[in-house]
Order: structure tokens, then C-alpha cells, then sequence
């Protein structure tokens, strides 16, 4: 009987199965799998910016007056209400008793407070005038702006919504209340509002782009795409209006359209962090690393430490790719760049970023630092599967065979790594000629991956070589 011709082919065969599970051992992990998780631009709505109109004519005839006796208070109130000093009227205001003075007195109270962003002793002066005053409009106005501030949408809304039932219906009315909208998730209410703004100041570029956006969250994307082009062609160098460009390509499943507008955000704005993660996953969806790695780095170089995690994670999620990939070179140019920010990871995303490096040094043929990263890695995990593949896969290249079992034998624990496991531990069995035990471990894969019809082929191989020797 010929075993070594009957061998052959069987045992390139299930080098080829184990060859095609290792390489990316990556591929089972979270991070290699994450880049094809759909792309989204992250936008909100352009900070706005709202007008608060302080009384500085305290002598003249106004909505409320003040009473005879604030007149003093007035006179050295003014000049400096005038000349915009209001740090220094809130500083004379603290002498006075706010349960004794005037409506007309605390509204101004309240608007110099809100000014100088003491948001809680404005709320008592508001709320003394309308104790007073309950449809005072520019205490409902004031009220509304401070709980805008306060991210009180709520309670912004009730005042907002108050002060134009009472007359107020001007442009920065509507257009906070569309604020309000998107902030509340409501996108279409949001659109009709900014369109109300809009038919009062239709050159407001606030309201304008706090249109697009509703728009866009409405996804009403044919009305924001005509919007959006009238306003590039006003301002071409605004990189929010790119950005937004590159969100309406993306929902209509328009990566290359999508790229484009993201790289001229990028010219604009070169160091913005967060364009270049999206445009650095844009690059490989695309199959351009050598962009996407240029643009991590930038990203590792540049980012705040509040944007060091996304930046991080993003950058794991693309070493897990480029290693799925064996773009080896891309992937270890990222991996000097990224190791100084590894401390800040979580600890299995540390042993992680260990099995990167380690899988990096095996294809180098660097065996002693790939050795001392998955050991480091296990040290962290344990049940880390990647690294007990990988190591496995050492200790079978240096004939460790009860080392490489023990790697196998533990990882086979492992839902995920269970297939590779039971073939690496086969193709130990056939290269020690353990033909009944290779048999035993291809019917377990193939039992639990019956889609694998190539396995049958090895399995009928065994069974006549076991049959032969039988």
C-alpha cells in the first residue's frame, strides 16, 4: 500500500483548510468584523447662536416699568449697561433684595445674569417676574433660552412655545424651537419650524444649515441635496457643508461620492479628528489602506484625549482588518504608531493589540518576539483564541507538537475557534501518521460546520487509509 501517495493530496487538503483559518486569526474577532458595520457622518446641528436683547434704556417707556424709587439704581445702572459692562451690574444687583424690587427691575436682573451665565440666580429672577407678570413675553423668551443652555429642552419648549402664543412669532423663535425639535429627535416638526424662520430671515445661514440637517435626519434627501448645492455655492469652504454632503451620499449607499466630500472637510479642516476616522474606514471599504493607515496616524498624532479612545478603537478595528487582510506592511506601520496609546486600552483590548503585534513578528519570521506577545496576551486572557491559535501555529512550525496540542485543546473550548482548533489538531494526528484520531477531529468540525462539503473529501480519505490499516 502507498500511504505517501494517498497522503499527499489529503494533507496539502487540510493544510489549505487550517492555512485558511489562520492567516486571519483576526477575522473572528470583534475588530475585523466592525469595519463592515455601516458608515455614518456624526452630525448635530451647528452650535447656535441666539440674540438676547437687555433693556439699557431703564428711564424710557418699556414693556414694564420700574418703580419710582429705582430711579437712583437706574442712573448708575445705565452707562454701564451701555457700554456693555454687565459683570459690574450683576456685582450692583447683589446689594439689592430681589423679593423688594420691581418686575421691570428683575427682568433686567435676569437678563444681566443670563449674560454672565449665572444660569441659577437668573431661573429666580425670571420666575419672580412672571410670579408677578405671568405673560411678561421676555420672561418666557429669557426662560427659554437659559433652559436651552441648560440642554432643558423641555422646559424650553413650554416658555418658547408661550411667548409666541403670546406674540412673539419672530425668526429666532421658530428657529429655536426647530432646534428644540431636532434635539427632541423630531425631524419633520423640526423642518417646518426652520421653514417658518426662514420665510422671516431667509438669508439667516443658521437657520439655513439647521434646515439641512433636519432635512437630512428627515430624510428628505432630494430637498436636501437642492438646499445643500445653493448653499456650496455661496460658501465653498465651509467643511460642515462637505461633511454633510459626504452623510447624504452615505445614505443613499454612495462611498466613492461620500470620500470625495469627506477629503475636501479634510483640506478645510486638516486636523479634524473625527473626518479622519470616517475617511480612514471610507478608504477601506474602498480597498485603499496605504490612505487609511496615512489618516490613522494623523489621527493617533492629533487627537484630544477626549477623542483618544474612538480614535484608538477605530484604529484596532482597522489593525484587525489590514491582519484579516495580510496587508502586513500596512498593518505594521499602523501598529508603531498606535503602541504609545495602547496603555489607555482596556485590558483584553490590550492582549488584543499583543496579538497584532505578535501575528506582525510571525510574518516577519521573528518567532522569539511573536513567542513573548502571545504569552503577554494569554497573560491578560486566557481565553484569548486568537493567540492560541497563533501560538499553536509556532509551536507546530518548531515540532512543539504537545505544546501545539495544548494550545489547540484549549482554544477547541471556544465557540468561535472551535473549527480551526479540531483542524489543527488533525492535521497533527496526520503528521504523526494518528489517522484514527485525525478522523475522530475532521467529523467534529465537519458535524458542526455541515456546510463544509470539502471536509468530506479528507474525512472518506481517512476513513479508507484507517479501513487499509484496519
Amino acid at each position: 500500500m502507498n500511504i505517501f501517495k494517498t497522503l499527499k493530496p489529503l494533507t496539502r487538503a487540510v493544510i489549505t483548510t487550517l492555512m485558511c483559518s489562520f492567516p486571519l486569526l483576526g477575522v473572528t474577532s470583534v475588530h475585523a468584523s466592525a469595519i463592515s458595520t455601516p458608515l455614518k457622518v456624526t452630525l448635530s446641528p451647528s452650535d447656535p447662536t441666539w440674540q438676547l436683547a437687555i433693556n439699557n434704556k431703564l428711564l424710557g417707556p418699556t414693556e414694564v416699568l420700574i418703580e419710582p424709587t429705582e430711579r437712583g439704581f437706574a442712573r448708575q445702572a445705565q452707562p454701564l449697561l451701555q457700554a456693555g459692562n454687565y459683570s459690574e451690574v450683576a456685582a450692583l444687583f447683589k446689594g439689592r433684595d430681589i423679593s423688594e424690587d420691581s418686575t421691570a427691575l428683575n427682568l433686567l436682573r435676569a437678563q444681566v445674569l443670563l449674560s454672565t451665565k449665572d444660569f441659577n440666580n437668573a431661573e429666580l429672577a425670571y420666575l419672580a417676574c412672571l410670579k408677578t407678570s405671568p405673560d411678561l413675553v421676555k420672561a418666557h423668551q429669557g426662560l427659554s433660552l437659559l433652559y436651552m443652555q441648560q440642554a432643558k429642552y423641555d422646559k424650553a419648549q413650554t416658555h418658547l412655545v408661550h411667548s409666541i402664543e403670546l406674540g412673539q412669532a419672530d425668526a429666532q423663535s421658530y428657529a429655536q424651537l426647530a432646534y428644540i425639535h431636532v434635539q427632541h429627535s423630531q425631524p419633520w416638526s423640526a423642518v417646518a419650524a426652520y421653514r417658518q424662520a426662514l420665510m422671516l430671515a431667509p438669508e439667516t445661514s443658521q437657520y439655513q444649515q439647521g434646515l439641512l440637517f433636519a432635512l437630512i435626519e428627515s430624510g428628505d434627501l432630494s430637498q436636501a441635496n437642492a438646499l445643500l448645492k445653493e448653499l456650496l455655492n455661496k460658501t465653498p469652504n465651509k467643511a460642515e457643508l462637505w461633511l454633510q454632503r459626504a452623510q447624504i451620499a452615505l445614505q443613499l449607499d454612495q462611498k466613492k461620492q461620500a470620500l470625495a466630500a469627506i477629503e475636501v472637510a479634510l483640506k478645510l479642516n486638516p486636523k479634524d479628528t473625527s473626518n479622519q476616522l470616517l475617511a480612514a474606514q471610507l478608504h477601506l471599504s474602498e480597498g485603499s489602506s496605504e490612505r487609511a493607515v496615512s489618516l490613522l496616524k494623523q489621527g493617533l498624532k492629533h487627537a484630544t484625549k477626549q477623542q483618544q479612545v474612538e480614535v484608538i478603537n477605530t484604529t484596532m478595528q482597522t489593525l484587525g482588518w489590514l491582519v484579516s487582510q495580510q496587508k502586513w506592511d500596512s498593518a505594521k506601520d499602523l501598529i508603531g504608531s498606535a503602541k504609545k496609546l495602547t496603555k489607555q486600552l482596556p485590558r483584553d483590548e490590550q492582549a488584543q493589540f499583543s496579538v497584532y503585534s505578535a501575528q506582525i513578528a510571525m510574518q516577519q519570521g521573528n518567532t522569539k518576539r511573536a513567542l513573548k506577545s502571545l504569552n503577554n496576551a494569554l497573560k491578560i486572557n486566557p481565553n484569548l483564541g486568537d493567540a492560541l491559535l497563533s501560538l499553536a501555529s509556532i509551536y507546530r512550525s518548531k515540532s512543539q507538537i504537545t505544546q501545539a496540542k495544548l494550545m489547540y485543546v484549549r482554544a477547541q473550548a471556544l465557540p468561535n475557534y472551535q473549527l480551526s482548533a479540531w483542524l489543527g489538531l488533525s492535521q497533527i494526528a496526520i503528521d504523526s501518521k494518528d489517522y484514527p484520531s485525525a478522523l475522530k477531529h475532521l467529523r467534529k468540525a465537519l458535524q458542526a460546520n455541515p456546510q463544509r462539503q470539502d471536509l468530506i473529501t479528507n474525512i472518506r480519505a481517512l476513513e479508507n487509509i484507517v479501513r487499509q490499516e484496519g
